[in-house]
């Protein structure tokens, strides 16, 4: 039942009782609607009336949604950010403590079109800090070159198909 609700909520205030039903696109509400049980007759009523509306609109919202484009910056900051101690753009320590113990590591993060991944290498009795944040630069810098590449290509192949 929970897909068949997505994006209706139940509201029951003390003046207001209803369904309300919500549709999303282009990250935010593109319409909302109450449907009122004393409007429609009823509580059950009142959701096939939300659930009609949601179905057909969110089509409507389908169609108009936006195309990504390819954005015309390089897909990775290189420019380190004031707070940034290592020096090195996502490359970052980290201190924690789990069971007892104080686990240090250091971390390269990076962005994919959108998403964030990040690797940890760990400090050890087999990898020192030194190592641990020589081989997270190097991540961090073959991650750049391959998102790097990926981007020149999507930009080549959407001006290919602008023409």
């Amino acid at each position: 039942m929970r897909k068949k609700l997505h994006g209706i909520s139940r509201i029951d205030s003390r003046s207001t009782h209803g369904w309300y039903a919500r549709i999303y696109a282009n990250g935010g509400v593109f319409a909302s609607k109450l449907f009122s049980d004393r409007q429609f007759g009823g509580k059950q009523k009142a959701l096939d009336g939300a659930i009609k509306w949601r179905d057909h609109n969110q089509m409507v919202a389908d169609l108009n949604k936006k195309k990504p484009s390819i954005a015309k910056r390089p897909p990775f900051f290189d420019k380190k950010p004031k707070n940034n101690v290592s020096g090195v753009v996502g490359v970052h320590k980290v201190h924690s403590f789990s069971k007892g113990k104080d686990i240090v590591y250091i971390q390269a993060t990076w962005s994919e079109f959108g998403r964030t991944r990040s690797k940890k290498f760990y400090v050890s009795a087999t990898r020192t800090e030194e190592e641990a944040f020589e081989q997270a630069i190097a991540l961090r810098k073959q991650k750049e070159q391959e998102l790097y590449e990926k981007w020149q290509q999507m930009i080549r192949e959407e001006e290919k198909n602008n023409k």
